[in-house]
């Protein structure tokens, strides 16, 4: 006896037929649980910064005003009080916006390039900020000081983070200590 093989059937079952009500509903409920947790993590919430968040972003600023006076052949001029910092151009600058009216005494601020606004931020939920009042960068980038440069980030009258720039080089470190 000689076996044949067998002409490929149409398909069959569950293929032919697709999905049913009840896989489809548990497919849909699944993805709508698990993008409710993911989504609100992945979108900023203003106001809600951390102050590790603001002691890194204040000195990738420094970072980024040292840089823009090497690039742009200018001084510029690194100002902060307690609750903001801002920066500004020392002689004129083409990149110098009217004054902001977010900014304390603010003359000449400096474009961001960042979001195209004023380059002055404001610190958020009750951190504070210590150290000198400004940096002047020179064309090299090299702060204009005699030694090293440091700031502190502080909550609830304890320091949480501290951001210090190297005297001859402008070099931006940051510990964070809390």
């Amino acid at each position: 006896m000689k076996l044949k093989p067998r002409a490929p059937r149409p398909l069959q079952g569950m293929l032919a037929r697709g999905f049913s009500q009840l896989e489809l509903l548990t497919t849909v409920a699944l993805a709508g649980i698990m993008s409710a947790s993911v989504i609100p993590k992945m979108i900023p919430q203003a106001g809600k910064s951390t102050a590790a968040y603001q002691a890194l972003r204040l000195a990738d600023d420094l970072r980024h005003t040292r840089l823009l006076a090497m690039s742009w052949g200018r001084q510029l001029n690194f100002a902060s009080d307690g609750q903001t910092w801002r920066v500004s151009c020392s002689s004129g600058c083409a990149q110098a916006t009217p004054p902001a009216t977010a900014c304390p005494n603010p003359s000449a601020v400096v474009v961001d390039p960042g979001h195209h606004g004023p380059f002055c931020v404001a610190l958020e939920n009750g951190v504070t900020l210590s150290g000198p009042a400004s940096i002047q960068f020179d064309l090299l980038g090299r702060p204009q000081s005699a030694g090293a440069i440091v700031y502190q980030l502080s909550a609830n009258g304890s320091t949480i983070a501290t951001v210090s720039v190297a005297a001859d080089t402008g070099f931006v470190s940051t510990a964070v200590l809390q």
